[in-house]
């Protein structure tokens, strides 16, 4: 198990990989380990909160074996409907490579901040912030 800090992003993106079977399970929990009864998050113990995360291995191999960022904080890459589309389809945008068989790029949505994978997104033909990809 592996934790990551409790944030509404840290969240999404776990939800995602859970979806496209690149972990076993989430959990909330603490510092110490896995909540073995559920515990509201309140200001007072924010810090502390940790989602878990369950990894999934095939012979002896972790099944996520890179997540890496597309986004960085000095260097935010805010695509067009069109160029969702044509990452989507097979072709470099930017400094974007192509997603490679078996990989995931998820993108966040300006409004509603919600985060969706890269080729719904290219589905339902709007733009946003690409954030990471992983494999």
């Amino acid at each position: 198990m592996a934790a990551v800090p409790f944030t509404r992003l840290h969240l999404q993106v776990a939800t995602g990989l859970y979806k496209h079977g690149f972990i076993k399970g989430i959990q909330k929990g603490s510092i110490a380990g896995p909540d073995l009864f559920p515990t509201e998050v309140t200001p007072d113990n924010i810090a502390t909160r940790r989602l878990w995360l369950n990894l999934k291995y095939k012979n002896s191999k972790p099944v996520l074996s890179k997540l890496s960022l597309v986004s960085k904080p000095n260097r935010r890459l805010v695509l067009t409907k069109q160029e969702i589309k044509a990452l989507a389809s097979g072709l470099k945008v930017r400094i974007i490579d192509p997603l490679q068989p078996g990989e995931v790029m998820f993108v966040k949505l300006p409004r509603s901040k919600e985060l969706i994978e890269l080729q719904e997104a290219a589905d339902r033909y709007v733009g946003g912030e690409v954030l990471c990809r992983a494999r």
